[in-house]
C-alpha cells in the first residue's frame, strides 16, 4: 500500500459503487443493499438491462443510494462488442438503445447518460461521422429530457480496437462540440495511468469537462493502494481543479470487496 494512504484526508470524496467489478460475491440485486450496508452513498451499474427500471428504483429507493449514471447497451458482448456509437450500419438499433437508457435514466434520477462508442478496425472518416452523429444525437435527446452525456476514453491495451482508445480523438471529439456544456468526459485512472503516465496532469487538461471519475490502480486494475498510483496527489488535484462529483469504484478486487475497502475507507469517513 502507498505510503500516502497513512494520511487523513481533510474532505471526504463521494465515492461511488461499481456494481459490475465489485460485491460480485453476492447475487446480482443483493448487490445494492451490501453497497449501502458498506457505506456507499451512490451506485453505477451497466449490465442493467434484465431487470425493469422500477424494479431498480425500488431497490436504491430501500437503501437509500442513487444512480450515478446510465450506460446505453453495448451490443453482443459475447461478439466482443462494447458499444454501438461508432459503429457504421448499426445507427436504428443504437437509437433503439438511446430511449431505452433515457427512459431507465428518468426511472432511476440518473443525470447522465453513456454512450460507448464500440470496437472499429480503425479511426476512420467513416467511424468518426458516424460517431459524432450519433453523440450529437444523444447529447440531443438527452437534453430534451433534462440529461447530459459523458463519453470515456478506454486504452485499446484493456479494449483492442475501440473508438475512443486515446485522448487526443477525445480532444477532437470533444472540438466538435465546443461550448457544449451536456458533454462530459468520464475520466478513468486505469485507462488514463496506462495511456500518459500523468493523471494529475490529465485532471489539470480536462478540468471542467470531467463529467465522472472511476478509479482503479496500476498495474494489476486492483483497488487504490495495491499499484503505483498516489491517489492521494490524483484526488488532491481533482479538488485543486474543482471537482467535486462522484468517484466510481471500477477496480477488481483484488480479494473479496470488503476486505479490498480498507484504503477508501478512511475517504469515506472524512
Amino acid at each position: 500500500m502507498n505510503a500516502a494512504a497513512e494520511s487523513t484526508p481533510s474532505h471526504p470524496l463521494q465515492l461511488c459503487a461499481h456494481l459490475g467489478y465489485q460485491f460480485n460475491e453476492f447475487p446480482p440485486l443483493d448487490r445494492i443493499g451490501v453497497a449501502a450496508r458498506a457505506g456507499f452513498k451512490a451506485i453505477e451499474w451497466p449490465s442493467i438491462y434484465e431487470y425493469a427500471a422500477e424494479r431498480l428504483r425500488e431497490s436504491i429507493d430501500q437503501h437509500g443510494v442513487c444512480w450515478v449514471q446510465v450506460t446505453l447497451p453495448a451490443g453482443n458482448a459475447a461478439a466482443g462488442e462494447k458499444g454501438l456509437a461508432a459503429l457504421p450500419g448499426r445507427e436504428e438499433e443504437f437509437g433503439e438503445g438511446l430511449q431505452k437508457a433515457i427512459h431507465y435514466a428518468k426511472v432511476l434520477g440518473s443525470r447522465w447518460i453513456h454512450p460507448m462508442a464500440g470496437v472499429v478496425p480503425g479511426w476512420t472518416d467513416k467511424v468518426k461521422s458516424t460517431y459524432l452523429d450519433n453523440l450529437r444525437r444523444s447529447i440531443d435527446t438527452a437534453k430534451a429530457n433534462g440529461l447530459k452525456v459523458m463519453v470515456e476514453v478506454i486504452g485499446r491495451s484493456t479494449v483492442p480496437g475501440y473508438a475512443l482508445g486515446d485522448y487526443d480523438i477525445a480532444e477532437e471529439v470533444f472540438a466538435a462540440f465546443p461550448q457544449e456544456d451536456a458533454l462530459g468526459l468520464l475520466l478513468d485512472t486505469y485507462h488514463a495511468q496506462t495511456l500518459t503516465g500523468d493523471l494529475p496532469g490529465l485532471a489539470r487538461k480536462w478540468a471542467g469537462r470531467i463529467a465522472h471519475v472511476q478509479i482503479a490502480d496500476v498495474p494489476g486494475r486492483h483497488e487504490p493502494g495495491t499499484g503505483a498510483i498516489d491517489f492521494d496527489a490524483f484526488f488532491a488535484e481533482l479538488r485543486q481543479c474543482g471537482y467535486d462529483g462522484w468517484i466510481g469504484c471500477e477496480y477488481r478486487p483484488a480479494t473479496t470487496t470488503l476486505d479490498g475497502l480498507r484504503y477508501l475507507e478512511r475517504f469515506m469517513r472524512a
